[in-house]
């Protein structure tokens, strides 16, 4: 036994020896290598859009406003159409539901095997930001800039507003990114004659934490999937107003910005 611990002992302070005897290595040399990668973005094409609650994704080629904006901002709005009405019926009808859009109303059955099928979809309004920056401090809102007006006469449609519920921000994106969409209702509310209404908030990323807001989004009043989308968007007129018989437009613009 005694034999034994004695030569274990040799053995450790050999092995010291000979870790004691290795040099200690200081110098060292650093040489940097690259990364590279590019992302585009086409300002000279109209932008894609698709229907986020159609379970294929449908693409929209036709029968929404679209422009492109560059890497931030609204990219696409459905017209509001809120039907024709006998003059009768507004004595005492003062509520009018917008009716669905028709996408690709134009297509034929060729279009189904490129995805760009006629179909049914709710209101909505289509705005990204692709911007390389992590803070997204915007907001998207809208107003009534110029009331209901009689294309011949040039009357207006005094005190109408239109309301807006069952608001839902959807994305193909990580649902994480998703900005957060004002709950309720919402009213856009015209002002007298020409003058503009006041600015209502939709959709606000205004202290939304790091990177979120950062895609393409689609904001759905209702959903067609649903059956929630069929009374989602209202125009009304108070009973006060006189409604004549006549072709009445209105301009509702929707602003998306940085707010600082």
């Amino acid at each position: 036994m005694k034999l034994t611990h004695k030569l274990c002992g040799a053995a450790l302070l050999a092995a010291t020896g000979v870790a004691l005897a290795l040099p200690n290595t200081t110098k060292a040399n650093d040489l940097e290598g690259s990364g590279h990668i590019e992302f585009t973005y086409n300002s000279d094409e109209d932008p894609v859009i698709t229907d986020p609650g159609n379970s294929t994704g449908t693409t929209i080629t036709t029968g929404i406003t679209t422009t492109n904006p560059g890497p931030m901002g609204i990219i696409g709005i459905s017209p509001l159409e809120f039907d024709s009405h006998d003059i009768l019926t507004s004595q005492t009808q003062r509520d009018y539901n917008a009716l669905l859009i028709t996408a690709n109303p134009d297509s034929t059955e060729a279009d189904k095997a490129t995805n760009t099928e006629k179909f049914d979809m709710q209101n909505a309004v289509w705005f990204q930001d692709l911007r390389a920056t992590d803070s997204r401090p915007y907001q998207v809102s809208a107003k009534i800039t110029e009331n209901f007006k009689e294309k011949t006469s040039g009357t207006y449609l005094k005190g109408a507003n239109i309301t807006y519920k069952n608001i839902n921000v959807t994305s193909t994106a990580d649902p994480s990114l998703k900005p957060a969409e004002k709950a309720g209702t919402l009213k856009l509310t015209a002002g007298e004659a020409a003058t503009a209404g006041d600015s209502v908030i939709f959709v606000d990323n205004k202290e939304a934490a790091d990177g979120v807001g950062y895609g393409k989004f689609e904001l759905n009043f209702g959903l067609h999937s649903d059956d929630t989308a069929k009374d989602a968007v209202v125009l009304n007129i108070p009973a006060t107003t006189a409604i004549g018989e006549g072709d009445y437009s209105a301009k509702i613009t929707w602003t998306m910005a940085d707010v600082l």
